[in-house]
Formats: structure tokens, sequence, C-alpha cells
């Protein structure tokens, strides 16, 4: 990120334009407060089966794609969510062209759409997004991983991207992708996220853990030598430019590997995940990135679905959840960082900075540590 000092300079100049166009500048303040509101568009909402060649050879892989896009409409059927019908996105409707691309992979035993809440609110803006389910590792299929999974959810990425490349012209869709892509995951999808951005799996090491007995048992649990080839092979995409991370699991897989990260990374995680105030230190994704431009954000009571909209719909008491924050309030300042950030990197906007560094202050239980 740019100086403060460059980014006052460039404030100064905006606001002299903008003064004598007769307008007024927005306050670092008042800019905060919009990016947590919903954005000029509507949100339009489609599904799409995916189906691709399986990485080891053993025939095809299919899966849902849940999409989000901006759009014009204002009336329409609700789009369906596990968790009910959405009061925002409407199905089929006819889209705009999007700005860029936004992918979010979801967490073990996840599902596609369990953080609408944020894909609405990035299509509200002009993105468009889009959700991978996981097939073997929902809701749906339990809580057993295996081997496979650890590599089967990064092809899941790639080929949702490949999947909206080159749509024909009479495609509802066609038009509407950019160039640019950022990497989103929550969870176990924030591991996915790591390995599309450029960690490299440190394969020896994983091996030694699984044989000592301390390794990830799903990660363990099938481990061969066809599998160990897979993993070793890099499965970095030349099209993502930024990572948001939130509550990011099974880092030891990676190891020092992290370093290889070569994107600016959003590393978002909660106090109820162990990582107190302070704790920055403590934290090993964050200790092995080296990324000079590098966010963490702490989310002081927060906890580990605090990112995702089980809590708001009211399934605390089967999950982890924040005990001091309301959930429509965490939210909102999720969503506010989530589009700085997204904005700060692809537009380079400086008006989002005084929000990245602290100047203004979203929430009170908000840590930022920056390099």
């Amino acid at each position: 990120m740019r100086s403060l000092r460059a980014f006052l300079l460039l404030v100064a100049i905006a606001s002299s334009f903008l003064l004598a166009c007769g307008e007024e500048p927005k306050t670092p303040e008042e800019r905060a407060i919009e990016l947590g509101e919903p954005g000029e568009f509507g949100v339009g909402y489609v599904t799409r089966d995916v189906v691709y060649a399986r990485p080891d050879g053993d025939g095809d892989r299919e899966f849902e794609l849940a999409i989000w896009y901006p759009t014009r409409a204002t009336e329409g059927p609700g789009a369906r969510y596990f968790l009910g019908i959405s009061e925002r996105a409407i199905l089929f409707a006819d889209p705009e062209p999007a700005r860029d691309i936004v992918i979010f992979s979801h967490g073990h035993q996840g599902y596609a759409q369990n953080s609408a809440f944020i894909m609405e609110h990035l299509a509200s803006h002009g993105f468009m997004v889009l959700a991978p389910m996981h097939t073997g590792n929902t809701f749906i299929e339990g809580d057993v991983r295996l081997t496979e999974i650890y590599y089967l959810r990064s092809f899941d990425i790639q080929a949702a991207l490949d999947s909206i490349e080159g749509l024909p012209s009479d495609d509802l869709l066609s038009g509407v992708p950019n160039g640019q892509v950022v990497m989103m995951g929550h969870s176990f999808g924030g591991y996915t996220g790591y390995a599309m951005a450029g960690a490299r799996y440190d394969v020896d090491g994983a091996r030694a853990l699984c044989e000592a007995g301390t390794g990830s048992s799903g990660y363990c649990s099938e481990l061969d030598s066809d599998a160990e080839a897979i993993f070793r092979a890099s499965r970095a995409d030349p099209r993502i430019v930024t990572l948001v991370s939130m509550a990011a699991g099974d880092q030891p897989l990676f190891g020092s590997g992290v370093a290889e990260v070569n994107v600016p990374v959003f590393q978002m995680v909660a106090e109820g995940d162990g990582h107190p105030a302070g704790s920055a230190g403590d934290d090993a994704y964050w200790t092995s990135l080296r990324g000079d431009d590098d966010l963490r954000w702490n989310w002081l009571g927060g906890a580990h679905n605090s990112f995702t909209d089980a809590c708001l719909a009211g399934l605390g008491g089967f999950i982890e959840c924040s005990e001091v924050h309301d959930f429509a309030e965490e939210q909102r300042v999720i969503d506010t960082y989530v589009l700085a950030w997204i904005l700060a990197r692809l537009d380079a906007d400086e008006s989002v900075l005084p929000v990245l560094d602290g100047q203004v202050e979203v929430h009170p239980s908000v840590e930022l540590t920056a390099r």
C-alpha cells in the first residue's frame, strides 16, 4: 500500500477537483460506511453443473457451481439456499457486465452458499462471484475427509474458473466475467485458497507427520505415491491476483511452503479460533507469509463461523458463534473490510486505505496487523 503521505496528497487533489465540480468529497468515515452498505446493483443468481476429468485418472468429477452477479432487475423469484430463500438474490435476472471475479471455497461440511451475505454484497458492488459445491465434502456427506478431497478442492476451483471463460453468445452470463480473479475461502476453503495462491505442499514433512501418527487424519487416510505426486505439483493459478483467507486451517500441510505465495494476502482470523489480541506472532500462516502488502485482520470476540450465514440464521446452539457480537453487525463489518481489501488490490482505490490502515475505526473489535 502507498504511504499515508501519498494518500493525503491524492485526497487533497481529488478534493479540489470535486469542489470545483460542486460536489462535496466523502470523508474517510463516510467512505467506510458506504463500503458496508449494498452497492448500486441488484443481485442475480444462477447455478450450473460443472464436469471435469479428475487429476488422478479416476473418471470425471461433477459439482454444482453457484454464481452471483450484478443486475438492474428489482423483481423476480428469490434464490433458494439451504438456510432459506434470499431476500436479495433474484433467479435468472438479466445481468450487467461484472468488474472482476471473486471465487469462494466453502469449509469442511459447508456448502457453496454458506457465506451468501458476502457473495451478495460483492455482487451488488459489481463483481461476479463463483462458489463451487465441493462434492464429497459438504454437510450432506458428513464429517469424513479422505486424502483425495485435499487436492480435488483446488481442481474444483480451477474448473469453475475455466467454465466461465469463452461462454457462447447465447448464454445468460455471456459478457459478464472480467479478467482479474480474487480467491476467497473459509476454513478448509482458506486452506484451498492458499494452495491456489501458490503455497507449496511440504509433502515430505506431511508424510513424516502421518507416519508418526500426528498428521491430519483425513490427509493421511489414503495417502500414497500417486497422491503425493499431485501434491508436489504447484496448484498456483496465474489468474488469481489476491487471496482473502478466512479462518484457514491445515497450515502444517504447507509448512514453510506458505512463503511461496506471491500475491497479496488478507489473512482474516477470529479470537474464538485461538487468536487472542496480540497473537499475530503465533499465527503459523501469518508468520510464514513474506508479502510486504499482506494484512492480518483479527475479529476479537469473534468465532469460526462469524464468516458464515449460520450464526445469524440461529444455529449458534450447534456451531461456534460469537457470544459478544450482534451477528448482523458482524456481517456488516466483514463486508466492509473484504470489499475495501478487494478495491485496494484490484483498483488501487486510495479512498479505502483509512479502513485498512486503521485510521478509521469500523468496529472496536477489529485488530489489524501489517508488515
